[in-house]
């Protein structure tokens, strides 16, 4: 395990060059929960991992904290839960980074808002030896390495296979789809990766229409509503998340649509239920929680000299209406 002493002594050199008065940690702008745990493993009871995480706007990152508070019970750790506002709050999100650095963490747990603003601030954390172990989003790797960095491993989906399971179900189901792409935040990989992975099964379908709603409900029902004005016959939308997902299906009720085949990502609870009422065709289900726990254990067996691989990859599974009340009892202890 590594010497928590030096550690300390290196945060407090790297904590004078930074910029005096930095918002600490569940200041102003962001949130932060604490859990502390005494389960096995009498080492690990007095390490400390700062979880941060792009927002807790919706039910994907709160499913994501359930699941690192019981993992910290289990593993006993203590687990610093923290997200801007806003998943668009990059500058907030490198702060809260900075400052794990500056309290001395032991390891840092993180899902990028965006592939490359955060590099220096994960350079930071290597500097002061404090591992950084990536979770649900990949960083620009090119860019991390010309800043002389690294990351332990990434933990989380592999995120083009998991959108192609939608794709190749729309593909399958669906002739002569004309689809229209709700499109994610520019700069998120992840995102990327979502849309490549569905539009690369469906090359034969006509585009009307790809353009971003910021993972934001609102934005994607009035984007979703000028589409449909002007492409009456989509049959087809793929959005990269829940929240885009369900501003799309909401838009297509109100117009009084009819035969369009909505998929998306993150199997929320509002997504069950559209499944379940026929308004959802299906949605990409990641497991946070089980994303949650394997990051923490990750953070554990760095912290005690074990080399992980590149990609810790967990799993994924497309749910329709013939696995949704399968899909549910797996995670009725996490979603209310």
């Amino acid at each position: 395990m590594k010497n928590k002493t030096m550690k300390k002594i290196t945060a407090i050199m790297m904590a004078a060059s930074m910029v005096f008065g930095m918002t600490a940690c569940g200041g102003s702008g962001s949130e932060s929960t604490t859990s502390t745990g005494e389960g096995s493993g009498s080492k690990s009871g007095d390490i400390k991992i700062a979880y941060i995480v792009k927002a807790k706007t919706d039910e994907f990152w709160t499913t994501m904290e359930k699941g690192a508070y019981a993992a910290a019970e289990e593993k006993g750790v203590t687990v610093e839960f923290q997200a801007p506002e806003k998943e668009t709050d990059v500058e907030k999100q490198v702060q809260m980074v900075e400052n794990a650095v500056v309290k001395g963490f032991d390891a840092i747990i993180l899902s990028a808002a965006d592939s490359k603003s955060l590099v220096p601030a994960i350079v930071k954390a290597n500097n002061a030896n404090i591992p950084v172990i990536l979770v649900n989003d990949t960083i620009d790797e090119e860019a991390l390495e010309a800043d002389g960095g690294k990351v332990e491993t990434y933990v989380g989906i592999n995120q083009y296979d998991a959108a192609k399971l939608a794709g190749e179900y729309a593909a399958e189901n669906i002739a002569d789809g004309k689809v229209c792409y709700l499109e994610g935040i520019s700069g998120v990989t992840a995102h990327e990766d979502r849309l490549a992975g569905f539009k690369d099964q469906v090359e034969d379908y006509e585009i009307v229409a790809s353009q971003t709603a910021k993972c934001d409900r609102n934005e994607a029902f009035n984007v979703m509503q000028n589409v449909l004005q002007k492409n009456s016959d989509v049959n087809v939308v793929w959005a990269v998340n829940a929240e885009m997902g369900q501003g799309a299906v909401q838009a297509i009720q109100q117009g009084n649509y009819e035969g369009i085949q909505v998929f998306d990502f993150d199997a929320s609870s509002d997504d069950l239920q559209a499944i379940e009422d026929g308004t959802l065709a299906g949605s990409v289900a990641q497991y946070p929680n089980l994303q949650a726990e394997t990051a923490i254990q990750c953070c554990l067996d760095v912290i005690n000299g074990e080399s992980l691989d590149a990609h810790t990859e967990t799993t994924s599974k497309l749910i329709t209406k013939d696995n949704l009340e399968e899909y549910r009892a797996e995670m009725a202890e996490f979603v209310e």
